[in-house]
């Protein structure tokens, strides 16, 4: 297969490589020895089209430092590009981003999925100003409908997109974000210090909440930390600003960190945390989950899953009260914290990336087929 991926993210942006970047590398690179895959992603200063691991990355856009004006510069270019090249590829897959809306759909004769990963619903509102959040709110409402053809990375995310959605559905699987095996192997330890592991956004992932919990608890605990590691969207200086200066000093940002860095930080957590006021399908609870860890989760309908499978528990989301006192229950209860982290990575065992990757061709194999 010839394959064509629309993804903004990309390997060493400052613009940051989330869930869906990483999930596309994973795939991607998979497939690479059997298909041939090409990554239309921003482009950023000093981006340059590359091969890599056996992928061919492509920027379209801007050199600027502006995340808006790379967006839009963005968005125009690779949807001029899918209009020249698109004939030339047998499948295009669109990350769906309410932010860039290619319309890829129509300007090609190839088939073309849209991947979802997440929706924000009325959280664009709350989060950006007006300027932004009308557009986006109108575009992730409406924009699905003009597609026929889907890959959904969560159950939840894909009932709420096609409740909304008018017409025809040609085919909508769910398949899942995964994890690297190594991580299975990992020997779990346990050292000072409470984990997130995400995107330093403040108001998707509920870093205030958080913060504001391990302020309340801090006295009780006084030898634990909250370590803060990810792509900095937001200041973390500005999160901890107004934190009591006794307390600020246990909450520490490691910055974004990836391979052995990142499985340290795991594998010496007492638990891993994600209080997040919207989700999409979190890679970090299944890499926390398959180096041991229980999770704590806010109880939104994306992460029940943490739950259902028996290897975190929840806490009512938006609510620091709340949220302080799960970790209370977590810091004090050993043999809790070991019980789930045993049930954590046994779950994780059902969500390899090599299986995710084989059912991700398998897909794309029958959209293409479909269409001929």
């Amino acid at each position: 297969m010839r394959i064509l991926q629309l993804i903004y993210e990309a390997p060493e942006s400052p613009f940051g490589f989330g869930g869906a970047g990483v999930r596309a590398y994973e795939i991607y690179r998979r497939l690479s020895g059997r298909h041939s895959i090409t990554l239309l992603s921003m482009k950023y200063p000093g981006a340059r089209d590359s091969d890599r691991e056996g992928l061919r990355y492509v920027y379209a856009g801007t050199e600027t430092k502006s995340l808006p004006a790379s967006v839009l510069s963005y968005t125009l270019q690779a949807s001029g590009y899918v209009r020249k090249q698109g004939d030339t590829f047998d499948v295009i897959v669109e990350n769906f981003l309410p932010s860039t809306p290619f319309f890829s759909r129509f300007l090609t004769r190839t088939p073309v999925v849209l991947q979802v990963q997440g929706i924000m619903e009325r959280h664009s509102l709350k989060k950006f100003t007006p300027i932004y959040s009308l557009p986006m709110a109108l575009v992730e409402r409406f924009y699905p409908s003009l597609y026929e053809t889907f890959i959904f990375v969560s159950g939840v995310t894909k009932e709420k997109v096609l409740a909304r959605k008018k017409g025809r559905v040609n085919f909508c699987p769910v398949i899942p974000n995964g994890v690297n095996d190594e991580l299975l192997h990992v020997p779990p330890g346990e050292g000072d210090y409470i984990l997130f592991l995400s995107r330093i956004d403040t108001y998707t992932k509920g870093l205030d909440l958080l913060v504001r919990a391990f302020e309340l608890i801090s006295h009780e605990f006084p030898g634990i930390r909250l370590v803060l590691a990810g792509y900095e969207f937001n200041s973390f200086r500005d999160l901890i600003a107004a934190v009591t200066p006794s307390v600020r000093g246990k909450i520490v940002y490691s910055g974004f960190v990836t391979g052995e860095d990142k499985v340290r930080l795991l594998s010496g957590a007492k638990f891993f945390v994600l209080p997040s006021r919207h989700e999409s399908a979190p890679i970090s609870i299944l890499e926390a989950a398959a180096c041991g860890k229980p999770v704590l989760v806010s109880d939104i309908p994306e992460l029940h899953f943490v739950r259902e499978k028996g290897f975190g528990t929840g806490f009512r989301s938006g609510s620091a009260d709340d949220l302080a006192e799960k970790m209370r229950v977590m810091l004090k209860n050993e043999s809790l914290r070991q019980r789930l982290g045993e049930k954590g990575r046994e779950c994780a065992k059902h969500f390899s990336w090599e299986t995710v990757a084989l059912q991700f061709e398998d897909a794309l194999e029958q959209i293409i087929a479909s269409a001929r």
